[in-house]
Formats: C-alpha cells, structure tokens, sequence
C-alpha cells in the first residue's frame, strides 16, 4: 500500500506539472498574440501569468520582459533579463538584448559588458557587434565603430540596412566617402525598386557632396526635402551644393527653406547676401 501511495503521488505530481506547462503554453500564445495587436497591458497580463506557471520557460520570459519594456516598467524589464541569463546564461541573442536596454536607459558601460558576454557566447553574433558598433559611436571612437559594424556586416546572412547606414555613416565621418557611398550601393542593389528610409538618402546626398560632386549631391537633397522634413544641417547643406553646382535660383530656393525653418540662421542668411554677387559672377562669366 505505501508503494502505491507513493507511486500514486509521483504520477500526480507529473500530471500536474505537465498540466501547469500546458496553460502556460497557451497563456503565453495568448500574450505573443495580444504583442502581435499591440495590446500591451494584456499581454504583460498573460505572460506574467505564464511565467509563474512556468518559471523555467526561457522564451516565455523574453516575451514578458519585453512587454514590461513596452509597458515603461524598464527597470523591471532588465531585472527579467537578468533572471532568464541565470537560468541561460549561454545565450547570445539574451546578452545582447540585455545591452539594448541598458544601452536605451542610460547605463553604456553595462551595455558594453553585455556586448562582450554574447561575442563570448558566439564571437559571429551580428548583433552584438553591431551594439558594439553603437557604443563605439557613443564615445566617437569612429575606428572601433568601423571594426564592429563591418563584423556586423560579414557575419549575417542577409544584408542588413541599418548596419550598411551605420557604417556608410561612419566611413564618411572618418573622410572615407567612396567606402561610404559603397555601402550605399549595396543597399540600393539589395533593396532594388524597395522604398527605402530617408537615412540612405541622406548618407548617399552627404557622400556625393564629401567627393565634390555637388550636382548629384543637390538633386539627392532636392529629392529628400521634397519627401522629407529635413533639418536646418541638411538644407543649408543642400543650398551650399547648389551654389558649387552653378545653380543659384535653386540654392536661394534651397537657402529659403532654411530661413523658413530658424529665420535667424546666420549662414542661410550670408549666402542670400552672397547671390547677387555670384550671379554677377556667372553673368560676367558667361559674357566671355
């Protein structure tokens, strides 16, 4: 009798375990599905309920953290994710969302820790080098930058934009333009007839321009405003490419848009006082 009773209170005792993963299964189906909807709060709801039917579900806790991060409760969020690192502590892709969300809160230095345990985990994990990358930038180490994001770049599948943009932006920076607008390229051939971000614009406008190739330079920025709201930076850089290409009704089109933005713009303002001179300029030449 005490062999069956102790029998009969194992095979329980699995019964319910199993019936516990089971709700939390659906529980977090339901929690993935009201993310799917941008239904937050009943998503936090779900997960939490799933969690503490299952506190060992790894996926089902990166699912809740990520709500908590949704939902504003950041602390929290990484507190999740260092909880799931005990219980996964060999998880690239963990380490590195840990270092995202650092990263976002304000706290580089644990964001670079976590960067280095998930290139420990798997020194070919794209993603972290690209968080490396982002750091890089953060302290204007352009050098190290380059580095990681081209690591970024050679260990992914499938080209991925945001890491092109961040590297043609870097290359540029460091007086690179070609290696910039290379980059650029890629994007362009990878994504042919796609619509694309204004940041690819943006990077291409600025390389065309770092080469002295102003026309091609203008009409990008052309283009870009005409789609875009651009900042006073990249549309007084437009009317600054105008007047290198000769075209100076379109640079005081270009110069004006700047005074519409911040009407006190000091070198918008110069370069309206300079056109009279530079069409004289052109005229004269022109007359020869």
């Amino acid at each position: 009798m005490l062999a069956c009773a102790s029998g009969c209170s194992t095979f329980s005792q699995a019964q319910a375990s199993h019936e516990r993963v089971i709700q939390a299964r659906q529980l977090t189906q339901r929690g993935v599905q009201a993310m799917h909807r941008n239904d937050w709060d009943n998503a936090t709801k779900y997960l939490a309920e799933a969690k503490e039917h299952s506190p060992y579900d790894v996926q089902a806790r990166m699912h809740y953290a990520e709500t908590l991060w949704k939902t504003g409760q950041r602390k929290e969020a990484i507190q999740e994710l260092e909880e799931i690192l005990q219980l996964a502590n060999d998880d690239p892709a963990i380490h590195t969302r840990l270092g995202r969300m650092y990263l976002d809160f304000g706290e580089p230095t644990q964001a670079h820790l976590a960067a280095n345990r998930a290139i420990e985990c798997d020194p070919k994990f794209a993603e972290a080098w690209k968080l490396q990358g982002d750091l890089a930038l953060l302290r204007n180490d352009l050098a190290s930058a380059k580095l990681s994001f081209i690591r970024a770049a050679n260990n992914v599948e499938t080209m991925d934009r945001e890491v092109q943009i961040r590297l043609a932006s870097t290359y540029r920076r460091l007086g690179q333009p070609s290696q910039s607008l290379a980059c650029i390229s890629q994007v362009h051939q990878t994504e042919f007839g796609q619509r694309l971000p204004a940041e690819v614009g943006i990077e291409q406008a600025l390389a065309y321009r770092d080469m002295g190739r102003n026309l091609e330079a203008a009409d990008c920025l052309a283009e870009l405003a005409d789609a875009n709201e651009l900042s006073e930076e990249l549309l007084y850089a437009w009317a600054e490419c105008e007047v290198a290409a000769g075209r100076l009704a379109r640079a005081e089109f270009a110069a004006n848009s700047v005074l519409q933005v911040n009407p006190q713009h000091g070198p918008a303002l110069q370069l309206v006082g300079r056109l009279p001179a530079y069409r004289q300029q052109a005229e004269q030449a022109w007359r020869r």
